[in-house]
């Protein structure tokens, strides 16, 4: 028997059946080939971002023994918790609106400051700040490139943003150590513009789970968030007082699954 005639006729029928297979396929075959092409869609997305607050005070420290409390302390620090909803109009850039509260206390620190006549001040501050902003994604929300992306979300996402705001608040500030109460520096309740301008990163744990930690700084036009103005002048902000902001965002995005809005998924 001719084993070679047997396999050679064994190995065209297994040809020709196989492309008979594919021929019905027709465009299926493409379709695992060929990149994905997802079609963006508008989304909303809801947040809250508890955390923490510094100022750049009038308080300077002081080098020396008698600096107990340290630069963070001494300029003032204290929580800070938003709320918000961010609208992605397009693949890379999206709205953000957000109402936050801040909560700062400052604690007086050096010793007399010859050059001013000044010591540090013991203040407390309460603020609440709205503002919107622009964000801008710095790569794509799903693997790929921006025109064929893949079905799987990117781990890692991120993203710069600026915008404008306005800050309300009140704030008392005193020399504890003398039992001196300065007196307000301003009528308050106050008002000024504040301009946020920071960024993070998005870790996408599903197409509704978020959380990103964000870094912001934020720009006034008010030097008397401490209720004291003594003229200072920080190399970074200027005359005006600014503060910097490091939050957690954690954000569910309410567009994703309409049907079934606590269904996650990648």
């Amino acid at each position: 028997m001719n084993y070679k005639f047997i396999i050679a006729a064994f190995a065209l029928i297994l040809s020709i059946g196989a492309t008979d297979v594919l021929a019905q396929r027709g465009s299926s075959t493409a379709k695992f080939r060929s990149p994905y092409k997802r079609k963006f869609k508008p989304s909303w997305t809801v947040f809250a971002s508890p955390g923490l607050v510094v100022m750049n005070s009038e308080n300077e420290g002081d080098s020396g023994d008698l600096d107990k409390y340290g630069v963070l302390k001494n300029n003032g620090m204290g929580p800070t918790l938003n709320v918000g909803a961010i609208y992605q109009f397009s693949n890379s850039f999206g709205v953000e609106g957000r109402l936050g509260y801040l909560n700062i206390n400052g604690k007086e620190d050096a010793r007399e400051r010859e050059r001013v006549n000044k010591d540090d001040v013991t203040f407390k501050t309460h603020a609440v700040e709205a503002s919107a902003s622009l964000i801008y994604n710095l790569t794509n929300t799903y693997v790929g490139s921006r025109f064929t992306r893949s079905r799987n979300l990117r781990l890692l996402v991120p993203y710069v943003k600026a915008g404008v705001g306005v800050v309300m608040y009140t704030s008392s500030s005193s020399i504890e150590r003398q039992g001196v109460d300065f007196p307000d520096a301003t009528s308050y309740p106050d008002i000024a513009l504040v301009a946020p301008l920071g960024g993070g990163i998005k870790i996408q744990y599903s197409k509704q789970l978020t959380i990103a930690p964000e870094l912001n700084v934020n720009f006034t036009t008010t030097d008397y968030l401490d209720n004291t103005s003594y003229g200072y002048k920080s190399p970074l902000t200027g005359k005006n007082d600014a503060y910097l902001t490091a939050t957690v965002k954690v954000m569910y995005n309410i567009t994703a699954h309409r049907r079934s809005p606590f269904r996650f998924r990648r």
